[in-house]
């Protein structure tokens, strides 16, 4: 089913791939660059002053997030299905009710938290309050109606040509002043003048509508799902958002602050090309609930299975190859980082694949479930942190990382997948390929190791292997990409771009698609139209 009068499922799906290309455009220009970046900082600062820069910066996170009260997921979850069956009026109330919360509620509260837990010099303070907190508060939520518009490709661009101007202060900042509190209010500078630029790709009748804040206008419904979904992000901001570098600065463990924080920042880097699909999904999946609902299980299902075999691939390859680089690129004051790395980037990879599973929940507007889900992690994450950083220091942190995170995969599996009568057993199989990257990943790690070589071979001989491993195991399991969902990303590749990833594809298709399984069953296959806007 589509709707003449909005966006119909191909153009949905249109708009998602292009957003998708486009962000990985700027995750491939920006990352190189915020890795190299990245380096110089830590090499300035040294461990327990990049564990300083970790904190300033999470406790930004975080109480953006406790402020926000699920008000940016509400816009995006009530904006894209009005946009997609064209009731542009309500778009228009919706991004004007946001911005006057944001302006008279939001930004007095995230200044003053900001004043009572940051401790920095008095006039740095008041430049991170103005383009932090009052730049922002003012001019920003573009990023939201961009994303109700489906202009995710749009953002991408703006948010690359914002990134790259963001590191080069980045690194004057940091090769001149050479402190964590300099290059905290760079980043924030860089930050709130760079929402101007993303009011330019805004259509204008939306444009107009942000700069008119308004006190009501919100829809019925949304409070329902918006506070829920925001203590849902609220709980998971405390979760997922490196609090345990809080956690690890309150209790003085300084030098295991800086060790975590290096370790989740690259375990980061290494996953932001496969994250980066993540963004434009989230508006896709919503639009195709309203226009095609019978889709939404198809979608999943190909979702699970595109999200793992990427993981998979960057765990199996790039995971160990990168450890054993870190000392030689960071220096040895971080030679304790590559462990702690190899077990983050494991609980990483399972964040990735969930943030799919937890689009698809929102889009049913379960945000109370997201709540409870997300509570459930918190415990468990602070119970072990509680219990496990005083005797054992940052495994105790990384011990519950890794926890938390295998908490919130198995609920989602179990739960989600019964919504949209895929099965538990069928999305188990989907999610396959990433464990079989992370026994390839702890195999090439421990198996190159035991050769004494340099540490650029050493990485060489652990990326090759740990690739060779995943692929074999895929192929010997059937696990992966099926026939289906490779033609489907083909089809909805430029031809340049198609004829380059042509050769991926094809190593990492090595599952049964639907009509062969049916045949080999004897039945009629129930699942073998593709996923999103498929024809």
């Amino acid at each position: 089913m589509t709707n003449t009068d909005g966006l119909s499922r191909g153009e949905l799906q249109d708009k998602a791939i292009q957003g998708a290309l486009w962000t990985l455009v700027h995750v491939a220009v920006s990352l190189p660059l915020a890795f190299a970046v990245n380096i110089v900082i830590a090499r300035t600062l040294g461990v327990v002053d990049y564990g300083r820069l970790a904190y300033l910066g999470t406790v930004m996170v975080l109480v953006g997030t406790v402020v926000d009260l699920g008000v940016v997921s509400g816009v995006v979850q009530f904006g894209a299905k009005a946009h997609a069956a064209g009731r542009t009026a309500e778009v228009t109330r919706l991004l004007s009710a946001s911005k006057g919360y944001r302006t008279v509620v939001g930004m007095p509260l995230i200044a003053v938290t900001v004043l009572v837990l940051v401790d920095v010099d008095p006039g740095l303070m008041a430049v991170a309050i103005a383009f932090g907190v009052v730049l922002p508060c003012l001019l920003g939520g573009a990023g939201e109606a961009l994303a109700i518009e489906s202009k995710t490709a749009r953002d991408a661009q703006a948010s690359m040509i914002v990134n790259l101007v963001a590191q080069v202060l980045v690194v004057i900042a940091a090769t001149t002043v050479g402190t964590a509190d300099s290059i905290w209010v760079v980043r924030l500078v860089a930050g709130g003048l760079g929402t101007l630029l993303f009011l330019v790709f805004v259509s204008r009748t939306y444009r107009r509508a942000m700069l008119r804040p308004r006190l009501r206008g919100f829809p019925r419904g949304f409070w329902k799902f918006a506070l829920p979904a925001g203590a849902a992000s609220m709980v998971a901001a405390f979760v997922l958002s490196r609090s345990e570098v809080l956690v690890l600065t309150w209790m003085s463990e300084v030098h295991a602050a800086g060790v975590f924080a290096l370790a989740i920042g690259l375990a980061s880097h290494l996953f932001a090309p496969a994250q980066s699909l993540v963004g434009p999904l989230v508006p896709a999946i919503s639009g195709l609930r309203e226009v095609d609902v019978d889709a939404v299980g198809r979608a999943l299902g190909r979702t699970l299975r595109a999200s793992s075999t990427v993981m998979a691939a960057i765990v199996a390859a790039a995971m160990p190859a990168f450890a054993l680089l870190v000392p030689l690129i960071y220096g040895e004051e971080f030679s304790d980082v590559p462990e702690v790395l190899l077990a983050l980037g494991i609980a990483g990879g399972l964040l990735v694949i969930a943030e799919p599973i937890k689009a698809f929940v929102a889009a049913r507007l379960k945000g109370m479930w997201l709540l409870w889900l997300n509570l459930t992690t918190l415990v468990v994450s602070v119970g072990l942190m509680v219990l496990l950083i005083p005797p054992l220091g940052v495994w105790g942190a990384v011990i519950s990382n890794l926890s938390s995170a295998l908490v919130l995969v198995t609920l989602l599996i179990v739960t989600e997948v019964r919504a949209v009568g895929t099965g538990t057993w069928r999305a188990l199989g989907d999610i396959a390929p990433y464990f079989l990257g992370v026994l390839a990943c702890l195999v090439a790690w421990w198996g190159t190791g035991r050769f004494g070589l340099p540490s650029v071979p050493s990485a060489v001989l652990a990326g090759v292997v740990g690739l060779g491993l995943v692929v074999g195991a895929m192929r010997l399991t059937r696990r992966g990409l099926t026939p289906q969902d490779a033609e489907a990303v083909q089809r909805s590749l430029p031809g340049r771009v198609r004829r380059v990833l042509r050769g991926p594809l094809r190593l990492m298709t090595t599952a049964r698609d639907d009509e062969e399984r049916s045949r080999k069953r004897g039945t009629t296959p129930v699942d073998a139209v593709p996923g999103v806007g498929a024809p």
